[in-house]
């Protein structure tokens, strides 16, 4: 059994789930297949996605969502049009959708991603009514039937432990089981949807509990490449990466695969395979526990703009036992988490993101360390970006840090920081935001060149 994921540009309209119901009923084994909402038809367009939220938020404000709306019916309409679906389909996901916002609910949040949570949710039910009129067993199956049950964080949630054993149940089923991406539900059975781009992790949930023998994750690239294509002309393709070395990269800025992606299927060993729908006959990369790092010590270079840096000075910090304690609390009191944090005998540094720190919230927080910790001085430090060099093979390469750091001085990049863990998969190293990508392409040069 396979576990197969199509991403927003793979369901942008009917001639794109004509391909991925090809994909689907080419191989017996792609028995499960998670699907995300309708994504962009062209560079201009938008997604479902954000035409839902716009949706969400009118109603919110009491204005005028009814053009939104109809906007959203459209586009399914469109889409059900042209693979000859009949008009029911169309009503039942108007009704769905008026329904969303007409139900009770007593937090903005719990409303925003139950509209959220339309665009997989119908969009499965589409593929499912689909592959029905073209004479294939298949059924769409809601996650709350199906015992998909997540933490009760709107629009941040994870898996709960009981759902492993729930999700089992499905091996039994007969068909094609289409699975809407992105939500599940909270034992209060309330719609809480996975952080944006989350139906990479549904897929990865039903891969892990069905134990099976690989998770194919389609999108729209041939394969993950060493660099970003938008930066990089050609970039050189990877075939096999690490666990970790994704996790990694995904983290950094690769944005073919949600950083949280991988947990699920890290612990099953389930190896995933990145696929274009476009071109699936092509291997695509292998994400696999090893991988031979003879070859290439580095395997990706990324990188992450809209970061900050909370600097301390503190004379004697080493000293003074719990210091480093005392300052993660105070962010984790203020519901803030960190990045990195590298430090000296007398300083720290916190590196967050500064979507997490509003006026507010800095305030608080600058206030509460210097007078509480009595530290000698306080900034925060904006404009921040990070570059990751990732890759398993730099624990056994000497010089990959020298080699890094001529080639941004080199072309005039001041480094205002660095960070490596104890596994020396990645080094950190902190930019300026306006040199990321001119650090992405003269470290990509030095390396792959």
């Amino acid at each position: 059994m396979k576990v197969c994921k199509f991403g927003g540009t793979s369901m942008a309209n009917a001639e794109q789930i004509r391909k991925v119901c090809s994909i689907i009923t080419s191989d017996p084994e792609r028995r499960v297949v998670v699907v995300s909402a309708p994504g962009k038809r062209f560079d201009s367009d938008i997604k479902i996605t954000d035409m839902l939220i716009d949706c969400a938020e009118k109603f919110l404000k009491g204005e005028d969502h009814e053009e939104v709306l109809e906007n959203i019916v459209s586009r399914f309409r469109e889409i059900a049009e042209n693979l000859g679906l009949g008009n029911q389909i169309i009503v039942d996901i108007e009704n769905n959708l008026r329904t969303r916002l007409q139900m009770g609910y007593d937090s903005d949040e719990k409303l925003m991603d139950r509209m959220k949570a339309a665009g997989e949710d119908n969009a499965a039910r589409l593929v499912a009514s689909y592959l029905k009129s073209t004479g294939h067993q298949a059924q769409y199956l809601n996650p709350k039937d199906a015992g998909l049950f997540l933490s009760d964080e709107y629009g941040n949630a994870r898996v709960l432990p009981q759902s492993i054993k729930n999700l089992q149940r499905i091996k039994s089923m007969k068909g094609i089981i289409i699975f809407p991406g992105f939500f599940g539900y909270s034992l209060s059975g309330e719609v809480v949807t996975f952080p944006r781009g989350g139906s990479d992790i549904t897929g990865s949930i039903l891969a892990a509990a069905l134990e099976v023998d690989v998770y194919e994750n389609f999108t729209d690239v041939n394969s993950v490449f060493a660099a970003s294509p938008k930066l990089i002309e050609n970039p050189k393709p990877i075939s096999v990466l690490t666990y970790r070395e994704m996790r990694e990269l995904a983290y950094a800025g690769f944005s073919v695969l949600h950083e949280e992606t991988l947990e699920p299927v890290y612990q099953k060993g389930i190896p995933v395979n990145i696929k274009n729908t476009n071109n699936p006959k092509a291997p695509g990369t292998l994400i696999t526990p090893t991988r031979d790092d003879s070859a290439s010590p580095l395997a990706g270079i990324a990188g992450g703009k809209g970061f900050c840096s909370i600097n301390i000075h503190k004379y004697m910090m080493n000293r003074e036992v719990g210091f480093g304690r005392k300052v993660l609390q105070i962010l984790e009191e203020e519901f803030v988490p960190f990045e990195h944090m590298p430090s000296g005998i007398d300083d720290i540094s916190i590196i967050i993101r500064k979507q997490y720190m509003d006026d507010e919230k800095k305030s608080r927080i600058m206030e509460r360390i210097a007078k509480d910790l009595r530290v000698d001085s306080v900034n925060i430090e904006y404009d921040l970006g990070l570059v990751m060099v990732v890759g398993e093979g730099m624990m056994h390469t000497v010089g990959i840090a020298a080699r890094v750091t001529k080639a941004l001085a080199r072309h005039g990049i001041n480094i205002r920081m660095i960070n490596q863990g104890s596994s020396e998969v990645s080094i950190m190293f902190g930019v300026s935001e306006d040199d990321v990508d001119k650090a992405i392409i003269c470290i990509y040069d030095e390396f792959f060149r």
